[in-house]
């Protein structure tokens, strides 16, 4: 009986691992390359590249967008390093952001990450604030769960749209673009988690 082959997996680039992560944190603040080019001063058509990791960034204009962003400039480098395979947060510690300069209220708090050879997934803890002004849906791969904790919304994913109440939870394919709609309460809290396959392409 032959031995079945060793498959390798190698890590992205580096600049495609920076890149992804830059836009994550964007896509995850609500923010468009317009208003992320406005907040950072880097123009939108290098921060197109940056995400594409078509470009080595340098740390100046990293800076620049994680202060737009209104996270740590070390969040873009997190996936570039080894991971155990377990994390713990414990409760009220986590990362937190806060969009601001907004018309509405938009915080989230990273609560777990983890990554095995194939797949990776982060779970956030959300919080959303009446009034929800117009806001961009959310397109990405993978697969997305969420669960209420507080408050009521309507949540759409692709054609369809839910009205969410404490306890009820939606699992879809999270390439179908999706995001609250409306707010049915002056403030929501949800937990989501995203898994996306771990492969060699951005």
């Amino acid at each position: 009986m032959e031995d079945s082959p060793v498959i390798e997996t190698r890590k992205p680039p580096l600049d495609q691992l920076i890149g992804t992560a830059v836009k994550s944190h964007r896509v995850l603040a609500g923010l468009t390359l317009t208003e992320l080019s406005a907040r950072s001063g880097v123009s939108t058509a290098m921060i197109s590249k940056i995400e594409r990791g078509q470009v080595s960034a340098s740390l100046n204009s990293l800076e620049a967008l994680a202060q737009g962003i209104g996270v740590p400039l070390i969040n873009f480098f997190a996936a570039t390093v080894d991971r155990s395979d377990a994390s713990f947060v414990a409760a009220g510690e986590g990362v937190t952001v806060r969009r601001v300069g907004s018309g509405y209220g938009h915080s989230y708090k990273l609560i777990g990450r983890a990554e095995a050879k194939h797949v990776s997934f982060e779970s956030f803890s959300v919080t959303l604030e009446a009034p929800l002004d117009a806001r961009p849906l959310y397109q990405h791969q993978g697969v997305e769960f969420i669960h209420v904790t507080d408050g009521e919304m309507v949540y759409g994913c692709g054609d369809a749209t839910y009205h969410m109440r404490p306890g009820d939870s939606l699992s879809f394919d999270s390439n179908a673009a999706h995001g609250p709609t409306e707010l049915k309460t002056d403030k929501v809290s949800f937990v989501t988690v995203v898994a996306k396959a771990i492969t060699g392409e951005n």
